[in-house]
């Protein structure tokens, strides 16, 4: 039997002979592993690949600017994606990575906090370093005086990207709020950070005609009239395909029981319209899903005026711009001394605000 020897700061151990040495970094996916015992090593884990999953949003072309910007620079390259789960996050870090290996790039994953993190990954050769759920995993210390301080401004010279070694550092954010503010708006640091949104009514149209091809398409096409109501994830629309494929299927039916019911309010941009051409505008929080069947007061305020309005969101009307049309039940336009104006506003209209059309954003 051959054993193998191999010495580290004077200490020698012996190994089997199933024990490999390589010269350069294999290519590969790894998570980093700690024990208190051995301390930090890279276990091999299986590819992150998309398959056969069809991507939305143009997204390709990111990943694209991801890589010529990385062949253009001299130092290393960060890259933050930020937005609600499932919106795309997973599956866009899956194509990085995916290119990342066709460019002979190894891929080491970060999902676990320990002493001397930052001094290990700069010991690795050039490599794509993925951090999901970054904010969580090392959190940032501010919220309640969270026990260990902030730990993700250990990270600072890494990121910096001064190291003598390339990499990409890319890493995934739920809440931005949570990420330290040296990260955030640090070209020098994170010299890309892609916003991720809702999907609006086009994709989703999209969406449910690939996945759900025998579907009606009306029923294709009130989910994404239903997609400027409420936001809708792609976990959302996975669903729902699985629904609609079903014979007969109603979208009315199907998003009684599903379980995506919105809990929080979504953000809408009131516009109101005079004849004399002027806009009142303003953004509230509203949830025009649940009970639907209950009206709801908004003040819309310009100056010393101010604009009550009330309406049942069962009776909203959702335009092809995608813009909503607002039936009013009653409205009412006092200025500050309690008068009302002869003027009334000819529309008033809502807008989902931080869909798609917004964009996928650098």
């Amino acid at each position: 039997m051959t054993s193998t020897y191999i010495e580290t700061g004077g200490h020698v151990r012996v190994y089997d002979a199933a024990v490999r040495t390589h010269h350069e970094f294999p290519l590969g996916t790894y998570r980093v592993h700690f024990t208190s015992k051995e301390g930090f090593s890279l276990i091999k884990i299986d590819d992150l690949t998309v398959g056969t999953e069809r991507v939305y949003g143009g997204r390709d072309r990111k990943v694209d600017k991801i890589f010529r910007s990385y062949a253009l620079t001299d130092r290393s390259l960060g890259v933050m994606l930020s937005g609600d789960k499932g919106i795309g996050k997973t599956l866009f870090l899956r194509m990085v990575a995916e290119e990342a290996r066709e460019q002979c790039l190894p891929v080491v994953i970060v999902s676990e906090d320990n002493d001397g993190i930052v001094e290990f990954l700069d010991t690795l050769d050039e490599c794509l370093i993925i951090f999901d759920e970054f904010e969580k995993v090392f959190t940032a210390g501010r919220r309640g005086g969270t026990e260990g301080g902030n730990r993700q401004n250990q990270f600072l010279s890494l990121f910096d990207g001064l190291s003598s070694v390339k990499r990409i550092y890319c890493l995934t954010v739920n809440d931005i709020s949570d990420v330290s503010t040296y990260i955030v708006n640090r070209p020098g640091r994170f010299h890309y950070h892609m916003r991720f949104e809702y999907p609006g009514p086009d994709e989703v149209r999209q969406y449910l005609i690939d996945q759900a091809p025998h579907a009606d398409p009306d029923e294709i096409e009130n989910v994404a009239l239903f997609s400027r109501r409420a936001r809708l994830n792609y976990d959302h629309l996975r669903a729902i395909a699985f629904e609609l494929e079903q014979p007969d299927a109603l979208f009315a039916d199907v998003v009684e029981d599903l379980n995506i019911k919105a809990i929080e309010p979504s953000t809408y941009r009131i516009e109101a319209r005079f004849p004399d051409g002027k806009v009142w505008s303003d953004e509230v929080e509203m949830n025009l899903f649940e009970r639907g069947d209950v009206g709801r007061t908004f003040e819309l305020r310009h100056a010393t005026r101010s604009i009550f309005a009330s309406f049942v969101p069962k009776d909203l009307i959702f335009e092809p711009d995608g813009s909503i049309f607002v039936p009013i039940h009653k409205l009412e336009l006092l200025d500050d001394d309690d008068e009302e104006p002869e003027v009334y506003p000819t529309t008033v209209n809502l807008i989902l605000v931080a869909q798609a059309s917004y964009g996928f954003s650098l």
